[in-house]
């Protein structure tokens, strides 16, 4: 079904007033009115929930998305995050496939230019029969009735709250906020370790102009040795730690990561480097103050690079993302809890819905601490029940909130291994929708989760190493 920015605002006034819809004729009026429902509501707009919106559809079911933002992408689109973290096999081949592939070769491989992924990614959705998007959401609530989640309530600007029945809830929010607010147990960054409550730092993107692009892919090439080695590939260069050793931001809350570089079509480039310590993620106020001390910042480390940093001599500031990018916020608890342990030993797990090989990743909590594990890679399967919520059913996480250690989120945090969770509990949505059942009780059902496995390999998912 299509769609267009103004037509998928139409939908939304007409869900806020009760109106049945001539078209889609799927989208029923409940039989308690007022409202509407639907098989799978999935609440987020992240990679991973676009993922788990086409997954569901293609399944058949009939999907409501909805976002609080006018567009959808988050961490690709709001924070400008435009360099995509691979889980390669021992060969070098890519392990995840599927829905991820898909739109990674639509938005121009392993860099892109996040504006233009906004409209590859609300095209696709709206061009999939079976969804209704529903953006610029001002609030949602869930519902829960008798420990299970039904749905939610939404409310576009100015306008009523109103219900969205569904069978099965997708929670494809980033930080976990609908499973939070359903009563879903979780912990706060690396709370669970017992050493403190800090989470990963948040970083703001920013796009840089006049760069040597050349000059900058010869350093990398020649700066190949050494724990943290620089490269360059299709458009994307990193390292240049020994470059970056003398920068020292005056605000101590802030602090200097190795350079990543992402080239745009026009030849700017986005860089993810500065990171702002202490920001909770999940608090407005937080992420506000800390937007505001890295964007007073950024013209300081764009001279420093000017300076200091070969290739950069020309490099003038074109803009700031519009929103910080949160690694880490928290960690729901689920029916597995996927540990670091599972990931060195390469765990290949009974339910598994997807592969990921990312390095465990995990940035300074505190300014001027260790990286505590080695950048290797190393093969592991994602368990479907860890993207089960434990105490409420009814609900799926698809995001980096979903059931790990902070030492496990370091690694399945990133854009394809969440876009993987997103399809694999697109399907497994649908195969309980289908069935009858419930998320928990799918979860103790080898046949049932047998069938999501073989819907997700006929659909070109890739579940093993």
């Amino acid at each position: 079904m299509r769609f267009g920015t103004h037509r998928t605002i139409i939908v939304a006034l007409v869900l806020a007033t009760a109106v049945v819809l001539v078209q889609p004729a799927f989208l029923r009026q409940d039989t308690k009115p007022p409202g509407f429902r639907a098989d799978v509501l999935v609440v987020g707009g992240s990679p991973s929930g676009v993922a788990a919106a086409l997954a569901a559809a293609r399944q058949g079911m009939v999907v409501v998305l909805v976002e609080s933002r006018p567009f959808l992408g988050t961490v690709m689109t709001g924070a400008m995050l435009n360099m995509v973290d691979m889980s390669r096999g021992p060969n070098g081949e890519n392990l995840i496939n599927g829905i991820f592939l898909e739109i990674y070769h639509e938005i121009g491989g392993i860099t892109f230019d996040p504006r233009r992924v906004r409209e590859i990614l609300q095209a696709k959705v709206e061009a999939e029969p079976g969804i209704v998007l529903l953006l610029g959401i001002e609030h949602t609530e869930p519902v829960v009735v008798e420990g299970r989640a039904a749905g939610a309530w939404v409310r576009l600007v100015d306008q009523a709250m109103t219900p969205i029945h569904a069978v099965v809830t997708v929670d494809a929010t980033d930080d976990g906020d609908l499973a939070a607010a359903s009563g879903v147990p979780f912990t706060y960054g690396r709370e669970a370790s017992g050493v403190d409550r800090r989470a990963m730092p948040a970083t703001l993107m920013y796009r840089v102009a006049g760069l040597d692009w050349p000059e900058i892919v010869r350093y990398a090439y020649t700066h190949r040795t050494g724990r943290q080695p620089s490269g360059a590939f299709n458009g994307y260069a990193w390292g240049f730690r020994e470059a970056m050793r003398g920068y020292h931001p005056a605000d101590g809350r802030l602090s200097a990561h190795d350079l990543n570089i992402g080239k745009l079509p026009d030849g700017t480039v986005l860089i993810n480097s500065l990171q702002i310590h202490d920001v909770d993620g999940t608090d407005p106020a937080s992420r506000a103050d800390g937007y505001a001390r890295a964007v007073g910042e950024v013209p300081n480390k764009v001279s420093y690079l000017r300076a200091n940093v070969s290739g950069f001599a020309g490099a003038r500031l074109v803009e700031v993302a519009p929103e910080l990018y949160i690694r880490e916020t928290r960690h729901l608890a689920g029916l597995y809890t996927l540990t670091g342990k599972d990931i060195v030993e390469r765990a290949r797990f009974w339910d598994r819905i997807g592969v990921a090989s990312y390095p465990i990743d995990l940035h300074q909590y505190v300014k001027g601490e260790r990286y505590p594990y080695r950048p290797a890679r190393r093969e592991y399967t994602i368990p479907l029940r860890a993207l089960i919520t434990a105490r409420i059913d009814g609900l799926f996480v698809a995001s980096r909130a979903f059931s790990a250690t902070y030492q496990a989120a370091g690694s399945a945090r990133v854009i394809p291994t969440t876009m993987a969770m997103g399809e694999g509990v697109g399907v497994a949505a649908a195969v309980a929708v289908a069935h009858g059942v419930t998320p928990h009780q799918l979860a103790q059902r080898q046949d049932l989760v047998r069938e999501v496995q073989q819907r997700l390999l006929r659909a070109g998912a890739r579940i093993d190493y």
